[in-house]
């Protein structure tokens, strides 16, 4: 299954912040099924996701969620949703597993789908076999490799995004925030993991707004691209119009060492 093109806004942002020597200023909104925030490092990137997730309150801004138009921050108002109250989930790039638990457990963190054990148990069940776990499922955290940790965390978000059912008298489905999902992943791993991630979470109808500077990965994903540079947005589109000449001078640069 392919994903589908969603309709109205599924995420405005407008803010500005200072980290350190870098001044933020951005402003998008959101449509598409997954998007991506590209751009170097330094960019603002992650920056951008830690302040939708609420782990940065902004110096100045509004974020608004989802086409009820819940809004989490508006600093002119004094609004600012806490992070455990707010229709998103999220994995960062340190994976932060519980040490005590096994993978299996730390996926199942957090799903909290009490009155749809059924529903629950077979998610957990996709999602492990969905990033490669299931073999790993009883194992802790200090038995994995790196990038096995780094896949039981994206497990964890998205399992834990899926089972979302609201917050209050609300229906919100949960965006799912992802900070370079699939670095240092082998390219054949990271091409498999990406694509069934990208349909699996088409069928649940969440959203994804993930950082990467992996110009392959962008096409692969054929996302919706937020091109940054300095703390600011550059460009917004389709990934073959935002990154058709990031792409050019990458194969250029392949022919050249041919």
């Amino acid at each position: 299954m392919s994903a589908k093109t969603q309709t109205g806004k599924l995420l405005e942002v407008t803010m500005a912040h200072r980290v350190g020597a870098l001044s933020l200023r951005v402003e998008f909104a959101l449509t598409q099924p997954w998007t991506v925030l590209f751009g170097p490092s330094g960019s603002g990137k992650t920056t951008v996701l830690r302040a939708i997730a609420g782990f940065v309150r902004p110096d100045t801004g509004r974020i608004v969620y989802g086409p009820q138009e819940r809004t989490l921050v508006n600093t002119a108002e004094g609004v600012f949703v806490p992070t455990h109250k707010r229709p998103v989930r999220s994995a960062a790039q340190a994976a932060r597993l519980f040490p005590q638990m096994t993978v299996k457990e730390n996926v199942a963190y957090g799903m909290g789908w009490g009155s749809h054990p059924a529903d629950e148990r077979q998610v957990l069940v996709e999602v492990m076999e969905l990033m490669r776990l299931t073999t790993l499922a009883e194992r802790r955290p200090k038995e994995l490799s790196g990038g096995e940790q780094q896949r039981a965390a994206v497990a964890r978000a998205v399992a834990a995004a899926v089972a979302f059912d609201g917050v209050g008298d609300r229906v919100d489905k949960a965006m799912l925030l992802l900070d370079e999902p699939f670095a240092g992943l082998d390219g054949r791993l990271r091409d498999e993991l990406a694509v069934g991630l990208r349909d699996w979470l088409a069928r649940w109808q969440v959203p994804v707004l993930s950082v990467s500077h992996d110009v392959g990965e962008c096409y692969l994903l054929g996302a919706e691209v937020v091109r940054m540079a300095d703390g600011q947005v550059m460009e917004q589109g389709p990934v073959e119009t935002v990154l058709e000449s990031e792409r050019a001078r990458l194969l250029a640069r392949l022919h050249a060492h041919d």
